[in-house]
């Protein structure tokens, strides 16, 4: 087997667990870039003064400003994205499970847009995380 992740032979034990979580924390990792690219972007808009485009015809454009709740949204979208991130690469690798958990719950960190994909996922590995085998299955 290639990619990210242990190479288990087929006849090691915790090969069903793996072939289980696997796609679960692939799709945590997108969300967890996600949060990460969405936070930086707003980061980007917001030092760049750009003004939305979605602005009504005749009125003052909207335009991003450094506030204290924006940026503390911003720092938390990036640390939310780097635990899902971590997270996913941790059950990727059948280490870590309490990492993995948190990495989970971290993707449904809801100020970016990332969350619209965050939510299902995270639910999606929370509950393979809660699987009968999982939890044995990940290296102390």
């Amino acid at each position: 087997m290639s990619g990210p992740g242990p190479q288990l032979a087929p006849s090691d034990p915790r090969f069903k667990i793996f072939q289980i979580v696997r796609f679960p924390a692939f799709f945590l990792l997108i969300v967890g870039v996600l949060h990460v690219a969405f936070s930086l972007l707003g980061a980007t808009l917001a030092a760049l003064k750009v003004a939305s485009p979605f602005s009504t015809p005749g009125q003052a454009p909207v335009v991003l400003e450094f506030t204290t709740g924006f940026s503390l949204a911003i720092v938390g979208g990036i640390l939310c994205g780097l635990l899902a991130i971590w997270g996913a690469l941790n059950a990727m690798n059948l280490k870590g499970y309490g990492l993995a958990t948190v990495g989970a719950i971290c993707a449904m960190y809801t100020l970016t847009p990332g969350c619209f994909i965050g939510v299902p996922v995270a639910v999606w590995m929370l509950f393979t995380l809660r699987r009968e085998g999982v939890r044995e299955a990940f290296a102390p």
